[in-house]
């Protein structure tokens, strides 16, 4: 008698990268169905505000009394990471926390290759990977904001760094930052975001922080490139 076949997962990912996507679900639940002080609150405190930020560098308080500079630096700093937990509608994150797990998977099994297996250490560097990605992403899309800009949310300076990790690393150790393939998959990746951002708004009714994602791609990229030359370094290569 033959042994009935296993059936595969519904969900053929990392349980960690798989809670986090639900994890970002859930909060954009809660923040939905929350009163509306709290839902507004999250938004100020966790979004990219560019006026509150260069109002906080010592740029001019363009919005008086509605969007004050930060009190202090972690206020200042706390959305680099925070806006990775909040999204604009369900769409939005039902979109975001699927890429996170197709994209994330592929990566954190590079990242267990170069650190000689999968466990805890490779998962903590994919989620280094995802949130300096974020901050990288923040940052220029501060910088190209500057002095004012619209709100922005969502885990896609993340996302966006696990691509730019993934189309590196995938060469293994000959990846370079400045190959052929990976630039051509760079350009590739930046027209499509730029073709995005301008049909974005008349398909999802909002704009898309392109800015986001052209320096969680970068951040990402960079982050991946300093893991395989410490990987190599440790073996000599």
């Amino acid at each position: 008698m033959q042994p009935a076949e296993k059936r595969p997962p519904i969900i053929n990912a990392p349980l960690p990268l798989t809670v986090f996507a639900l994890l970002l679900i859930a909060l954009h639940g809660a923040r939905v169905f929350a009163p509306q002080e709290l839902e507004i609150a999250a938004l100020y405190h966790g979004a990219l505000f560019p006026e509150r930020f260069w109002g906080w560098i010592g740029g001019p308080v363009l919005l008086p009394g509605v969007a004050p500079p930060y009190a202090g630096w972690m206020g200042a700093m706390a959305p680099f990471m925070l806006s990775t937990l909040l999204h604009g509608d369900w769409f939005h994150v039902i979109l975001n926390a699927v890429f996170m797990i197709a994209i994330g998977k592929p990566v954190l099994e590079m990242l267990s290759a170069l650190r000689g297996g999968y466990g805890p250490g490779a998962i903590i560097m994919l989620f280094v990977l995802i949130f300096f990605s974020q901050a990288g992403g923040g940052l220029v899309y501060l910088l190209l904001n500057n002095p004012s800009g619209p709100i922005a949310v969502g885990a896609s300076g993340g996302i966006s760094g696990l691509m730019g990790a993934f189309f590196l690393m995938r060469e293994g150790a000959s990846s370079r930052l400045l190959s052929r393939n990976f630039l051509t998959v760079t350009s590739i990746f930046i027209i499509a975001n730029f073709l995005f951002a301008l049909v974005g708004p008349a398909l999802l009714g909002a704009s898309i922080a392109w800015e986001v994602h052209a320096g969680g791609y970068v951040a990402g990229a960079l982050f991946a490139r300093v893991l395989i030359w410490n990987a190599l370094r440790k073996l000599d290569i």
